[in-house]
């Protein structure tokens, strides 16, 4: 004889034999005994198919149409939250865009610290910008383009990363912007140039501590960052 399991029975089938053995009067003897059923189960009415009859409003239907306008209100509230995350990426990629081509147009050191100095505080809304560069045969020091002769400075912000996001004492900010002045704290996106002599980073920083958050997505900002990784290499050439 083959195995049969113990309860084959399908779901249609169980449902069907929980409810032969009950009536409309049972069920409404148990609502009455439970008036509080719906409200524990609210997710239960609005899978109810209830008629509306002329004459005074039924309070099933009253709630089932309050479940409704709530689902509809939370999925205009996200449909506004995404568009409104869609007009801030327009905005930001216009920017960066306007940033790139500027950067296309550089043809000297000088030219490019002003370019930094326009888009980035002004379209960017930034505090700071400073790119850094280390032993590439230069001698610069300019307003936004330092060089060292050494290493970078505040490497340990790094870790390693192609870009990171911090918040910096008031010595942290001095040497990633050493021609500003700064308050206590302060945050900033430090980005890697890929740079083909020597090492570099792109400097980012805001006098605000939580402007640029560790969980910020750098995805634009690193798109900059590889941009002016190639005008400057164009230009040390």
């Amino acid at each position: 004889m083959p195995f049969r399991p113990r309860d084959s029975k399908t779901a249609d089938e169980k449902i069907s034999v929980a409810t032969d053995g009950l009536n409309d009067q049972q069920v409404l003897d148990y609502l009455r005994a439970h008036p509080d059923f719906f409200r524990k189960h609210a997710s239960a009415i609005a899978e109810l198919s209830l008629s509306h009859e002329s004459g005074n409003a039924v309070s099933l239907i009253e709630h089932q149409v309050a479940i409704l306008r709530d689902r509809n209100m939370t999925m205009r509230r996200r449909m506004n939250e995404l568009l409104q995350a869609a007009r801030i990426n327009d905005e930001i990629f216009a920017k960066t865009r306007s940033l790139n081509l500027a950067l296309l147009e550089v043809n000297s050191w000088h030219e490019l610290n002003e370019v930094l100095a326009t888009h980035v505080l002004v379209d960017f809304e930034a505090d700071f910008v400073c790119a850094h560069l280390a032993a590439a045969n230069l001698v610069l020091a300019l307003d936004h383009i330092q060089h060292h002769t050494a290493e970078l400075p505040c490497q340990h912000l790094q870790n390693g990363n192609e870009s990171a996001c911090s918040v910096l004492r008031e010595d942290e900010l001095h040497e990633l912007f050493p021609m500003s002045e700064h308050d206590k704290t302060g945050s900033a996106v430090i980005l890697r140039l890929k740079v083909q002599e020597g090492s570099g980073v792109l400097c980012i920083g805001s006098r605000s501590p939580t402007r640029f958050a560790k969980n910020m997505d750098t995805l634009f900002v690193q798109y900059i960052a590889d941009i002016l990784a190639k005008v400057m290499n164009r230009l040390s050439t």
